[in-house]
């Protein structure tokens, strides 16, 4: 979603709000988020203070666990993938076994058999915006090289990314940090979709999936 342009009244109702958020969230000023565990905090990141949403679970792709010694579990469209849905055809889960997560021992190739993805509904504050964070690579074992997909929020695409896997093996995997901004104006939820555009049998891979408030003239820009 691009960046909107709020009347000065909207504006100024939003820096309100996320003041009176911020000042809330100042009594846990070393909250961390803990993976799978819903928990309300700050983060710094030089002059700014981020709000960690409590909504999203299940960022690292840590549950359920792929039972040994199976490299991956794969999930077809409408399963639970722990706290996410799948999508589209279907998506692999994918054990350190296989090839090395970015974080903890697991991560999400958006392609199974097809191209698939995954969604969550988290919740959020009207006249809000919001970083969404994440670690790309790709599944090194297929075709083709370049690997693409949306992410996206209430189904409108925020985000396109793409990932070349030349270079790069299951021991090397290259994992890099993307972000995306989009803005809650009046819902108090929104559903996050990874999905993937590439096809075959290997796709991009996902991991440590993160959310955070940001005030909509103080967001960092998008990477």
């Amino acid at each position: 979603m691009f960046p909107l342009r709020l009347p000065a009244a909207s504006l100024t109702a939003a820096v309100l709000l996320l003041a009176a958020a911020s000042t809330t969230a100042s009594a846990h000023p070393h909250g961390t988020q803990t993976q799978g565990t819903p928990t309300q905090g700050t983060q710094t990141h030089g002059a700014q203070t981020h709000t960690i949403v409590p909504g999203l679970v299940g960022g690292g792709f840590e549950t359920p666990v792929v039972p040994a010694p199976s490299p991956f579990t794969s999930y077809t469209g409408g399963q639970a993938v722990g706290p996410w849905t799948s999508g589209g055809h279907s998506v692999d889960l994918t054990s350190d076994r296989l090839w090395d997560a970015a974080e903890g021992s697991q991560s999400l190739d958006l392609n199974g058999s097809a191209a698939g993805g995954v969604s969550q509904e988290i919740s959020t504050l009207p006249l809000t915006s919001y970083i969404v964070s994440f670690e790309l690579a790709g599944n090194p074992a297929w075709a083709p090289a370049l690997k693409t997909g949306e992410l996206r929020v209430d189904g409108v695409p925020v985000k396109t990314f793409s990932f070349d896997i030349t270079g790069h093996g299951f021991r090397n995997m290259g994992y890099t940090r993307h972000t995306a901004v989009f803005t809650s104006l009046l819902k108090t939820s929104v559903t996050l979709t990874f999905a993937s555009t590439s096809p075959g049998v290997g796709g991009p891979v996902i991991d440590d999936v993160q959310v955070r408030s940001c005030l909509l003239v103080l967001c960092p820009p998008v990477s």
